[in-house]
């Protein structure tokens, strides 16, 4: 089974996430600041891989795209994704609306765990 059936690019966010997020908890539990260019990477990264998410589920789903999508991502985009993915997907959304909450708390705490044992 997939987590992420048909939209490669719900599973490339997926990764990303996932190793921004454990990249993240290893600086947090080795009480270090991230470097600003990390942050940046991602920060451009996720808004990308979500703008192209959304453009590619458009033509699929024969949704209407907004105009400027990449400026209202970067305002909304804790919004917009379960939005568009209870609207194209109906109660199915929680399936790749929890594989991306997944993602997020696997990496923090395999990062803690990593760290654990890098640190003993």
């Amino acid at each position: 089974m997939r987590l992420f059936p048909k939209t490669p690019m719900l599973g490339l966010l997926g990764i990303l996430i996932f190793v921004y997020h454990f990249g993240l908890g290893i600086y947090a539990a080795g009480d270090l600041e991230p470097s600003p260019v990390f942050e940046f990477l991602y920060t451009c990264g996720f808004l990308c891989c979500v703008v192209w998410w959304l453009r590619a589920e458009a033509r699929r789903y024969t949704v209407k795209p907004v105009y400027c999508l990449g400026l209202l991502v970067g305002v909304g985009w804790i919004i917009i994704i379960p939005y568009h993915l209870f609207k194209t997907r109906g109660v199915r959304a929680l399936i790749p609306l929890s594989a991306l909450i997944g993602c997020f708390l696997v990496a923090h705490i395999l990062a803690v765990v990593v760290f654990m044992i890098v640190a003993s």
